[in-house]
């Protein structure tokens, strides 16, 4: 039960990261990070994959390494100055199971753009709000247009 707890934790916050709208201050987060979520004392290993498309569509990913979770998307986010919020509303396979995932994130993007700091609440199922702190690892190449 534990470890579905961890993995169903770390795929909300996987599903956190998913897909954000076109804008070129998101395309600022546009790289490889990894976190590690606070899941009730319990440690979980994350990695978080944002990339931007020609058109500046830009998408994420995060698995949840310990477990081997990964793929999931974002309903919605917004980044504004350094305020980094979520939606997620999806569907996860968990050890042959169909696990419904909601909840939101609001965090914060540090100065210098390399590490992300909030809370994830999750609703379904229900969760105690928990930490994450993610840091870039690498920046990746982006294909949208720089900024001006």
């Amino acid at each position: 039960m534990r470890r579905l707890l961890a993995v169903t934790s770390l795929v909300a916050i996987v599903s956190i990261f998913g897909v954000l709208p076109n804008c070129r201050a998101q395309a600022s987060l546009v790289g490889d990070w990894e976190g590690i979520l606070n899941a009730n004392g319990t440690e979980v290993h994350v990695a978080w994959h944002v990339t931007a498309a020609a058109d500046g569509t830009v998408t994420s990913t995060i698995e949840n390494k310990d477990e081997g979770v990964s793929g999931i998307k974002v309903k919605q986010a917004e980044l504004k100055d350094s305020k980094l919020t979520f939606t997620v509303d999806d569907q996860i396979e968990v050890n042959g199971e169909t696990v419904n995932v909601k909840g939101t994130f609001e965090g914060t993007v540090s100065a210098d753009g390399n590490e992300v700091t909030g809370t994830w609440t999750q609703m379904e199922p229900e969760q105690p709000p928990m930490e994450i702190h993610f840091k870039r690892v690498s920046a990746a190449g982006s294909t949208a247009a720089p900024a001006a």
